[in-house]
């Protein structure tokens, strides 16, 4: 998949890179919207998307946005914008076209959006969206404005109804009120892969070391929405292979009192390695309690061997695949 990345400068031109590449100018089948979780619902329009380009000889793209919007950042996000783009590359998209939300993305007017973006930059033949999808300032645009829009430049838009669960859409806005709630079973469920957390390998206290239960500390990104505190079943992802394990997400109460930032500390059952430094992803697949200050270590020390206990049965029992592809 090739990524296409833009700037707008101050007299509305468009600056792309990579710009020597002669696919910029191949005809597409396009995706549009932020995409965030790349959940059942946005599939739903990727293989719409999808089955047009095919059909029409056309190249398949996605257009996305390198940084959330103010309203998206505040909520948190459920996938970095590096998740999206290796999440929508799995699903095997030629393209993919990301802008940066800044001002003059944000004042852009529907139609420079679609003469300039879609038309000039995307080389757009067919535009795949979901029906209730807006754009433009001020979220001016809406599906009856790009099919007004394509009908004058011979452009077909396709609109995609929602994806529904348990008789409700599908919706970043639901999986992040599940995420908070730390049902991380049902936003699987909705996202088609787990919630999950990657970053760099801490050195911390190493008290879980000398109690026995030696962990891999990763920060959560600033930008990603913080689960419910507690302890999770999850696996962990290191150097291309999966691992069960179990995670402590929160402030750990017991034995931190100066950080203030949350942690996922991550235990592998059986394995050894040395991973300070390295990068890690945890993906998590149940909630098993919630973050609890104990009086004394030792208390501490007690229920993490009920927890890990508890955590192992999980993952000797379940059955469902995990589909981790998209984050190695």
């Amino acid at each position: 998949m090739i990524v296409w990345n833009c700037i707008i400068n101050s007299d509305g031109k468009l600056i792309s890179t990579p710009s020597s590449a002669t696919e910029i100018t191949a005809s597409r089948a396009v995706a549009l919207g932020y995409f965030d979780g790349v959940h059942l619902g946005h599939q739903k329009i990727f293989s719409t998307m999808l089955s047009a380009a095919k059909e029409n000889h056309l190249r398949a793209a996605v257009q996305t946005f390198e940084n959330p919007p103010a309203s998206k950042s505040q909520k948190g996000l459920i996938t970095t914008y590096s998740e999206r783009c290796r999440l929508v590359s799995e699903m095997g998209m030629d393209d993919l076209f990301a802008l940066p939300f800044n001002e003059q993305v944000k004042n852009m007017s529907a139609e420079t959006f679609m003469d300039v973006c879609l038309k000039d930059w995307m080389h757009t033949k067919i535009v795949v969206v979901g029906r209730d999808y807006h754009f433009g300032r001020c979220r001016e645009g809406d599906i009856e404005t790009l099919r007004s829009w394509g009908e004058k430049n011979g452009i077909e838009v396709i609109a995609v109804d929602p994806e529904n669960y348990e008789d409700r859409k599908i919706s970043s806005s639901w999986i992040r009120e599940l995420i908070a709630d730390g049902d991380v079973e049902k936003a699987e469920i909705l996202l088609d892969h787990p919630v999950a957390y990657s970053g760099i390998v801490e050195k911390g206290q190493q008290l879980g070391r000398k109690l026995g239960f030696p962990t891999a500390n990763i920060r959560i990104p600033k930008q990603k929405m913080v689960p419910k505190f507690g302890v999770y079943a999850s696996i962990y992802l290191h150097d291309g292979k999966a691992y069960p394990s179990i995670t402590n997400i929160g402030l750990r109460p017991t034995v931190n009192q100066k950080d203030d930032l949350p942690l996922t500390e991550t235990m592998l059952f059986n394995e050894h390695f040395q991973l300070y430094g390295t990068r890690g992803t945890v993906l998590l697949l149940r909630f098993i309690r919630p973050e609890t200050q104990f009086a004394s270590v030792e208390d501490l020390k007690e229920q993490m061997i009920k927890d890990q206990q508890k955590v192992q049965a999980y993952h000797v029992a379940r059955q469902k695949p995990v589909r981790f592809q998209g984050y190695l």
